[in-house]
């Protein structure tokens, strides 16, 4: 529960932002669908989406990264699809099945226009968390938040490295009463 409550703290913050959400490691859907539902409260009448990219296959950990998750948080494509219609949700939530390291870049000049308030990364992986950093940063509109699952964790001990890398010495925030998500920094 304590990571809904973040998340809803989260997007309060970002709420007057225009633009939408992205998350990145979409797997079973749960945190996009939350998203997507509190679009649905709080920005009806909005063009606000929440943007879910996986590539709903097993996760592959090569290098360095923890290779203990090989193989796991696989997601179901379908059965997420109609979860996110069952809920009537198809206007708010758009799922993009893509290898990330390779598919995000092209997206996001194909849709050139497309702005981020919050960013939601989830996936463990050095290449996934590298693209990711590396393509929407840049869309994160000023104001909007980079929110890490695994920060300073070693569930994805490369995470920390690369947000400092790629965002520099930008203040780490945390929620005290939430063990998850780990960290988030405010553009």
């Amino acid at each position: 529960m304590t990571r809904y409550l973040a998340f809803n703290e989260l997007y309060k913050k970002v709420l007057e932002l225009p633009s939408h959400i992205a998350e990145v490691g979409t797997v079973r859907g749960a945190s996009l669908v939350f998203f997507g539902k509190l679009i649905r409260l709080f920005e009806p009448h909005s063009d606000t989406q929440a943007h879910g990219f996986d590539w709903f296959e097993r996760m592959k950990p090569i290098g360095d990264d923890n290779d203990s998750e090989a193989g796991n948080w696989v997601g179901d494509l379908e059965r997420l699809q109609k979860l996110v219609s069952h809920q009537q949700l198809d206007d708010c939530v758009v799922i993009h099945k893509m290898d990330v390291t390779k598919d995000l870049s092209v997206f996001l000049d194909e849709h050139r226009y497309m702005r981020f308030k919050l960013v939601f990364i989830d996936c463990g992986v050095r290449d996934v968390i590298t693209e990711s950093l590396k393509c929407l940063w840049p869309r994160l509109v000023k104001g909007g938040i980079l929110l890490m699952d695994h920060y300073n964790t070693a569930v994805s001990p490369l995470e920390s490295e690369l947000v400092e890398e790629y965002i520099g010495d930008r203040p780490v925030q945390r929620f005290a009463f939430a063990r998850q998500p780990t960290g988030y920094i405010v553009k």
